[in-house]
């Protein structure tokens, strides 16, 4: 994360203003820290359960075997001890940074003129600043990528923008993009600042009157240019179909990045377990009923086909006369995410993952945002941002 994108804590945020003063609080909804605290206990149950030979109810017998065969007792490289050790660990670790991520908050109040934030830290003392309103320079709107499960999700922040990044505080965070404009243009216009966007050349500052215009509007008053040129030479990362009725653009491979491999190491590792259950099926057949192990059987192979059809799923644009579509191409199938009409489309930028620090191509309307192209190169975004524009205002 860069120097001017803080860290907010909180998931869904609002600082109401139809009544001042006004105050919110800023972290962690438990609703994301529970998933967390659960496979965390669930981790060190069962390395406790295992490290005092809660499956082993037959060693006794085994080594009667081993006496009687007369074979040498097998002594493994790494003791098992040590495993169980480890699943404590960490299950314990996911389970205290759960609790700290709830115990940070940021308290904000405003007054009308001044606003006060309040900090409270997992350790040491709470600290605080008070700031007057005129030393905020506009109102951010900027969209976070973040990693929920093996699904990415879009983070909606509108923020109150200062030369310090520790004096930028949020006003609404969302996992929602709907009228996320609306809710920027109402912000502005209250606090009489400029509406701010993070984009490939910078800060940019658009004029509150000016949020509602679609780009066709904006290109009609000179605000907006068509810089396409045909002649130019397609990215080598796209893949650029044109058919009677409609244009496609898609990535044309996959790129994996570290999410994508952590995703593959929950994976193997749901498999590592599922394996494990099979071969110790008679031990664990004594704790758990036959029912129950099918059926965590059942829903660890689901959990791990729907986990690979996410992971090679390809995102695709499609330009129709009237619209703009955004599908998700999996495997076997394609889904429609989402659409909008040429007409209501406000704005195309491409925009920072201030978590990641890739870019992407963001098209906005004044109801919901399409994200596209997140791990493309910031050249092809531009040419793809280009290519969009043209489409719109021909």
């Amino acid at each position: 994360m860069n120097n001017s994108t803080p860290k907010h804590f909180s998931h869904c945020f609002e600082l109401k203003t139809d009544q001042l003063p006004t105050r919110s609080s800023d972290r962690t909804n438990w609703r994301f820290q529970l998933p967390g605290i659960i496979f965390g206990l669930l981790l060190a149950l069962l390395g406790a359960y295992e490290l005092f030979d809660g499956f082993d109810h037959s060693q006794n017998g085994r080594d009667e075997l081993s006496t009687l065969s007369g074979l040498a007792e097998y002594q493994p490289l790494i003791t098992p001890t040590f495993f169980d050790i480890v699943f404590i660990i960490i299950g314990l670790g996911m389970v205290a940074a759960s609790i700290a991520s709830y115990i940070r908050y940021k308290k904000i109040i405003f007054d009308g003129k001044n606003v006060e934030v309040v900090y409270r830290p997992v350790f040491g003392d709470k600290t605080s600043f008070k700031e007057n309103i005129k030393a905020y320079l506009g109102v951010r709107l900027r969209i976070e990528l973040f990693q929920f499960g093996l699904i990415n999700k879009n983070r909606y922040i509108i923020e109150l923008y200062h030369k310090d990044p520790k004096k930028i505080i949020p006003l609404y965070i969302s996992t929602s993009g709907k009228n996320i404009r609306r809710v920027w243009e109402k912000y502005a216009q209250f606090l009489n600042l400029p509406a701010l966007l993070n984009t490939d050349s910078g800060l940019i500052s658009r004029d509150v009157k000016n949020l509602r215009k679609s780009i066709k509007e904006m290109a009609e008053l000179g605000y907006i240019v068509d810089e396409y040129q045909p002649y130019e030479v397609i990215p080598s990362s796209v893949v650029f179909v044109c058919k009677q009725d409609k244009i496609v653009l898609k990535a044309r491979k996959i790129v994996w990045d570290a999410y994508n491999l952590l995703a593959w190491g929950a994976i193997v590792s749901i498999g590592s377990l599922l394996l494990l259950s099979g071969l110790k099926f008679d031990d664990i057949s004594q704790v758990f009923s036959s029912q129950v192990i099918y059926a965590l059987w059942t829903g660890g192979v689901l959990l791990i086909v729907i986990s690979i059809f996410i992971l090679f799923r390809k995102e695709k644009i499609v330009i129709k006369p009237h619209k703009i579509v955004n599908t998700h191409k999996y495997m076997l199938f394609s889904t429609k995410h989402d659409e909008m009409a040429k007409n209501d489309i406000e704005a195309i930028e491409i925009t920072e993952n201030p978590v990641s620090g890739r870019f992407y191509v963001a098209i906005h309307s004044g109801e919901k945002t399409i994200g596209f192209g997140s791990k493309l190169p910031i050249d092809d975004l531009r040419w793809i941002k280009k290519f969009l524009v043209h489409e719109i205002i021909k």
